[in-house]
């Protein structure tokens, strides 16, 4: 634990160095855009970031900022969305208008024609005529207007549903981990912090944490992109096994998470296990070469929301426990219990596969 404190702490004055150097202004946005780009734990944005060349303007860095970090920028967004919806609303209501101004124009005409059919004494065949003909060219004219109108009605409804598409999704990638497509960090502390936000009545549930064994052998391979595959690959097989629809998250690195629904402890250790077991189900290949690095193994360590009242705490343990598990040799899960606080070996559960 105390070389992932070094190895974050040295990637944090990294970066700090780096946006000095760069002349980068130190706002929140782009002190956490250059952190992801130096941190490798996206690799899109890290060739993006480098994309933009030595000299990094702040508009350059808000438009790679809007596209995979967009909580900094919903304010962005939602003017975006406003103009977008007033210039539909406005071309909306323009032809509303014109339509209005039209079924006025039929409207006269139509009363002209009525006119001329009621006018007692002889009927001039004429007028009788071009009444006729006015009247049905104007109202083919109008089905014309009213056909269009249609059509233009439904191009605004689906324009409209769009919208809403790109507001859903926005919502959505602010807690989604890009390379895995699970909830990620922001998503999590979320999560976590509902677990006690009744203080009275909190959630029974288990978190626990997991991290990948041995995971330097996958990431010393960079130029491979081994360990931002192992990553993916661990997600989709926790993806593939999440049957019951649990809350599953990665984290920072090769570190996940779990909040897992039940008040029996044997309930979400079996929930544990499974997804355990799917880590390992199928061995990690290198792409194009078909070549297998074997399977992937985790720690996991597991604390249970009633042995706290502190989501700080909840975390706290479980980061225990998965240590435990990584001591012991990985590919194990382990349960923190109150007497372990006590310093009682009998505190800790190992769950061996």
């Amino acid at each position: 634990m105390n070389k992932q404190n070094s190895v974050a702490t040295s990637v944090g004055l990294r970066v700090a160095t780096v946006m000095y150097q760069m002349g980068i202004d130190g706002l929140p946005r782009n002190y956490e855009l250059v952190y992801e780009a130096y941190s490798g734990s996206n690799p899109e944005l890290t060739k993006g970031f480098v994309a933009l060349g030595k000299v990094k303007t702040q508009r350059a860095l808000d438009e790679l900022g809007k596209k995979y970090l967009p909580h900094h920028h919903e304010e962005t967004v939602a003017a975006r969305t406003n103009e977008r919806m007033r210039s539909q609303m406005t071309s909306f209501m323009g032809l509303l208008e014109e339509e209005q101004s039209s079924l006025s124009d039929y409207s006269r005409i139509i009363d002209e024609a009525s006119r001329s059919f009621a006018a007692d004494g002889h009927i001039d065949r004429e007028t009788l005529t071009r009444s006729i003909r006015q009247l049905s060219q104007a109202t083919e004219k109008q089905a014309s207007k009213s056909e269009a109108l249609v059509a233009v009605a439904a191009k605004q409804a689906a324009a409209l549903e769009e919208v809403r598409s790109d507001i859903d999704t926005f919502e959505r990638m602010k807690f989604v981990d890009p390379l895995t497509g699970l909830a990620n960090r922001r998503a999590f502390n979320k999560a976590v912090a509902r677990v006690y936000a009744n203080a009275e009545l909190p959630m029974m549930c288990g978190l626990a944490y997991a991290e990948i064994d041995d995971f330097r052998r996958f990431a010393d391979m960079a130029d491979k992109g081994l360990g931002d595959q192992c990553i993916r690959h661990v997600g989709q097989l926790f993806q593939a096994a999440n049957r019951e629809g649990e809350f599953l998250a990665r984290l920072d690195g090769h570190r996940f998470a779990f909040l897992i629904s039940s008040a029996e402890e044997a309930e979400i250790m079996r929930m544990v296990d499974t997804l355990r077991s799917a880590a390992a189900s199928r061995p990690l290949m290198i792409s194009g070469s078909g070549s297998g690095l074997g399977t992937v193994t985790l720690s996991i360590g597991v604390a249970m929301s009633t042995v706290t009242d502190s989501p700080a705490q909840l975390m706290l343990y479980a980061e225990k426990a998965m240590a435990v598990s990584a001591r012991d040799g990985g590919n194990r899960a382990t349960l923190f219990s109150a007497t372990a606080t006590a310093g009682a070996d009998k505190g800790w559960m190992i769950y061996r596969p």
